[in-house]
């Protein structure tokens, strides 16, 4: 599978979190089932959280993998769009 994504490490709980940034809520879903397959631990599927729409793995009790995407949000106008805060 190839997709465009911008990776992060990002403070979780008490260790590191490595956070991957796509484009659209089906490539989150996509690469979800993807690692799932593959053996990652799910810490919980896809969600809503804070603006943005994304599921994560457990990798050992201090480390995660945050797979997200950006919900864009119209504004009342509707002729704009603007990113949710990170």
């Amino acid at each position: 599978m190839y997709m465009k994504a911008i990776v992060k490490t990002e403070k979780y709980k008490s260790g590191k979190c490595l956070a991957i940034y796509v484009d659209s809520k089906n490539k989150v879903n996509k690469l979800m089932i993807t690692l799932a397959e593959a053996g990652f631990i799910v810490n919980y599927e896809p969600r809503y959280i804070s603006g943005n729409y994304e599921g994560c793995f457990l990798c050992n009790s201090e480390n995660a993998i945050r797979i997200c995407c950006i919900v864009k949000e119209k504004s009342k106008k509707g002729n704009e769009s603007r990113h949710a805060k990170l």
